[in-house]
């Protein structure tokens, strides 16, 4: 399973968009993209719990914000791709895919590296929002455009959604 998970995550790295699909279709791969997000959870949890020395926000990290964070993104993307722009794609694709597009936010592991670590952290959150964009486009079989705003619209409601501590 691990070697599978290494493989896909090189595909979505060289840019191969087939990968999408591949996941998307493969009710197995909901396993290895909830252990990406928990690999995800873990480091994020310890890049900010170190960062701000705080238990609570490395336990809020690891148990809330980062898979239930996975679950409202999915679902926000799902609801807006299908609903407004009428992608074609089941929720629990959009899940897969979208579990494995936030592989890059390990690098939120980093956050532990003074003045430098956050950078790390906002780049692997911008990766994984370009190949989140990918892999909607792919698997719900939408122009660049209605793709791009699937993402950013699902992005902006989730953060609102974290302001609410969501």
């Amino acid at each position: 399973m691990l070697d599978q998970i290494i493989a896909r995550l090189t595909r979505m790295l060289q840019f191969d968009h087939t990968v999408y699909r591949e996941i998307a279709q493969d009710d197995e791969a909901t396993v290895q993209a909830a252990i990406i997000v928990l690999v995800v959870a873990i480091a994020s949890a310890i890049g900010s719990g170190i960062a701000g020395r705080s238990l609570i926000l490395f336990l809020y990290t690891l148990i809330i914000q980062v898979p239930l964070g996975w679950l409202i993104w999915a679902g926000l993307v799902y609801l807006v791709g299908t609903k407004l722009f009428t992608g074609q794609a089941t929720f629990m694709a959009v899940l897969r895919v979208l579990g494995f597009t936030m592989a890059p936010s390990v690098l939120a592991l980093l956050a532990v590296i003074p003045c430098l670590g956050w950078i790390a952290a906002l780049v692997g959150g911008i990766l994984s929002l370009v190949l989140g964009f990918f892999a909607i486009r792919e698997i719900m079989e939408l122009t660049t455009e209605k793709a791009a705003l699937t993402i950013v619209i699902g992005w902006i409601l989730r953060l609102l959604l974290g302001f609410f501590g969501v």
